[in-house]
């Protein structure tokens, strides 16, 4: 599914129609994993905006989903890298915190909340609830349940360097090279970590 649902609904493939009741009944017959992985689909693709909705209705069909909050947090997330508004990244990550914490009362354990949690930690300024040290906590938890991205090893080195782990930075680092050796943020982080030997 990778057309731009923008200006579709994304079931039916019919004009946006807020009032097709026709529209909600095949949402609700739509199984929760089915949901969430037309969501990811969308969120991979870039498309926060269809990634949204996907995930709106699978919390809409079960409100109790920690996944599906995770991965909304998630889209609030992409969605404040690429605000440009002050304004509109303090509302986003008002719903990015929300959405957190939702996963995080439900299922604690759940990686997904744990790395978004992490994120948010990471990210944010200290004013804001910034905890680097609480956010290598929280990407090492993810790691060893099993996560093994780019993108998890370039998180967890940022909060190393924040922390002033050098070596552990580095080590880190290391593992996102292995990963992908030609991804500029990678190479990048690495060339600057040689530069000042951290």
């Amino acid at each position: 599914m990778s057309e731009n649902y923008r200006d579709q609904d994304i079931v039916s493939n019919k004009p946006v129609n807020e009032g097709n009741h026709e529209d909600a009944d095949i949402i609700q017959s739509i199984p929760l994993q089915e949901l969430l992985h037309y969501g990811y689909t969308a969120f991979n693709d870039n498309n926060y905006g269809s990634a949204q909705q996907w995930f709106e209705k699978a919390i809409n069909q079960e409100p109790h989903s920690a996944e599906a909050h995770a991965w909304l947090a998630a889209v609030y997330g992409r969605q404040i890298d690429a605000a440009w508004s002050l304004t509109d990244k303090i509302e986003l990550f008002s719903k990015l915190e929300k959405e957190i914490t939702l996963a995080l009362e439900i299922d604690d354990k759940l990686p997904l909340a744990r790395r978004m949690n992490g994120s948010k930690l990471l990210n944010s300024p200290d004013m804001l609830g910034g905890n680097p040290a609480e956010a290598v906590k929280e990407f090492c938890y993810c790691i060893e349940q099993g996560m093994d991205d780019i993108e998890i090893w370039v998180s967890l080195a940022k909060g190393y360097i924040k922390t002033a782990e050098h070596a552990k930075a580095k080590e880190a680092l290391n593992k996102a090279y292995a990963l992908d050796p030609k991804n500029e943020e990678v190479l990048q982080l690495r060339q600057d970590a040689n530069k000042e030997d951290i």
